[in-house]
Parts: C-alpha cells; sequence; structure tokens
C-alpha cells in the first residue's frame, strides 16, 4: 500500500507557524518606522509654523524699531519718552507713524509675544503653539541726546511641541538698529 500523503506537496505546521512569527515581526517594525517617519515629520510641520510665525513677529518690530523712535526699555504711553536698559526687560516701547507702539511678554511660557498700539488692547503676535521661555528687550542708544542711532538686542527663546521626547527649542538673538536719529522723526 502506498502512501497517500507522501506525494503531496504543502507546509508543515512548523514552516507554517515560522513564516507567520516572520511576518509579524517585520510587520511590528514596519508600524514602528512609519510611526517614527509621521512624528518626525509633525515636528518638521510645526517647527515650520514657528519659525515663520517668528519670523513674522521679529520682521514686525524690527520695522517698527527701523523705522520709529524715541525707544523706551519698558512700557511708557509717552511718545516722547525714552530709555536704556542693559539689563534688559520684558516689553519694549516705540513710537512709529505717530503711534506709541508696545511690545510685551507676561513672563509665562503659555503667554505669547503681545502689541499694543496707541493703548488699545492687546494683541498677540504669536501663536499658541509657540511656548516661550524667555524675552528681553536691551535698548542702547536712545538717551544719547541723538548723537547716535538706538539700537535694540532681543533674545528669544522657547519650543514648540506639548511632549517633551517631541519638542523643537529655538534659540533667536537679533539686533534691530534705527534707521534714522529721532530728531528726524
Amino acid at each position: 500500500m502506498t502512501n497517500k500523503f507522501k506525494n503531496k506537496k504543502g507546509f508543515t505546521l512548523v514552516e507554517m507557524l515560522i513564516a507567520i512569527s516572520l511576518f509579524i515581526v517585520v510587520t511590528f517594525f514596519s508600524i514602528g518606522s512609519l510611526l517614527s517617519i509621521f512624528d518626525a515629520s509633525k515636528r518638521a510641520r510645526d517647527s515650520k509654523t514657528v519659525v515663520d510665525n517668528l519670523n513674522f513677529a521679529i520682521e514686525d518690530m524690527t520695522r517698527v524699531v527701523r523705522f520709529g523712535g524715541s525707544h523706551y526699555c519698558g512700557i511708557s504711553s509717552s511718545q516722547t519718552a525714552t530709555q536704556d536698559c542693559s539689563g534688559g526687560g520684558s516689553s519694549l516701547s516705540v513710537t512709529f507713524e505717530g503711534n506709541r507702539i508696545i511690545y510685551r511678554w507676561n513672563g509665562s511660557i503659555n503667554d505669547p509675544i503681545q502689541r499694543s498700539d496707541n493703548g488699545g488692547a492687546y494683541k498677540n503676535i504669536t501663536s499658541p503653539e509657540t511656548k516661550i521661555e524667555h524675552l528681553k528687550f536691551y535698548v542702547m542708544g536712545s538717551s544719547d541726546s541723538d548723537t547716535q542711532q538706538s539700537y535694540v538686542f532681543v533674545v528669544i527663546k522657547g519650543y514648540v511641541g506639548n511632549k517633551p521626547t517631541a519638542q523643537s527649542k529655538f534659540s533667536i538673538q537679533t539686533l534691530m538698529s534705527q534707521r534714522n536719529l529721532d530728531t528726524n522723526i
């Protein structure tokens, strides 16, 4: 009598278990890699949003400082008040096109950088995703009897992202100088 099963082709149970196990391991690592790629993509998008947002805020400040006058380290509603501060302050007042523009940060990570025009309501100029940890304005040359141009040095540090493992940190330092002397404004 011949064995009917001897001529049949196929996989044994052990071969099937090994194949399925290998498939599961490869799938597991592939899914992990895909999740890492999606996470990296989200961090890159968030970082781009923050960079664009901070670029807009700094460009706005630069334009006001460059073409404005009566730079004041702190909050002042006076159109002509000037004040230097080598120790830095969390707010800056500048007269620009007949308006007193004030930039400030209240000192908390959840607080955005804000702008006020002529003592009006403060408006956020950075997005809620941008977490500011440190902001200082250093004003120099504003009180020198118009013998030199005023300049403002700004230091901003912070991050984007809610989870500590997914945060992208940034540190920005920029120098903004007045284009004209205060007497020409």
